[in-house]
């Protein structure tokens, strides 16, 4: 699955991970990798890609 997250330091970094992954294993990863999560599109579901905001308690 092909993930992009932006961080809210405006950095954007795109993530190939196995759709098995646990969603709180995932978001540990993404942080240790960038800083503080701002959104999160899955974009291998369909076309159409699909955004999560962490401020919203979505992701």
């Amino acid at each position: 699955m092909k993930i992009t997250v932006h961080y809210k330091s405006g950095v954007s970094q795109v993530f190939i991970v196995p759709a098995e992954i646990q969603v709180t294993e995932f978001r540990k990863m993404a942080e240790e990798a960038g800083g503080d999560v701002l959104k999160v599109e899955f974009s291998s579901f369909n076309p159409k890609s699909y955004q999560y905001y962490a401020g919203e308690g979505k992701f």
